[in-house]
């Protein structure tokens, strides 16, 4: 059964959230990727409370590609620790939702 995931990853950097999203493109692990505008990020590191911006890269997928996709980003990602999140598409339009199953590998 095809099931819709969101995919969130950040970056510190425009270019490397570019240039993941258009490697997971190329390798049919999502059918799109959109980046956020620089977002402010305030989170616990190493003890302390950090303050940056970050670029958010929200990709669509299918259940059944993350464990390769989390294994991707995490291969070419430059966090230690990256913030890789799957949340469950409880609809989408059936037009839109042929569209992704066509341009993701099966």
């Amino acid at each position: 059964m095809f099931e819709t995931i969101l995919v969130y990853t950040t970056f510190e950097e425009k270019e490397d959230a570019l240039k993941l999203g258009r490697y997971l493109l190329e390798q049919r692990l999502v059918a799109c990727a959109q980046l956020d505008p620089p977002l402010d990020s305030l989170y616990w590191w190493n003890g302390k409370i950090e303050q940056t911006k970050e670029y958010r890269l929200v990709m669509k997928s299918s259940l059944s590609l993350w464990k390769d996709l989390e294994q991707a980003i995490l291969g070419k990602h430059s966090y230690d620790t990256p913030e890789i999140i799957a949340i469950p598409v409880f609809a989408t339009s059936e037009k839109y939702h042929k569209w992704l199953q066509k341009e993701l590998r099966e």
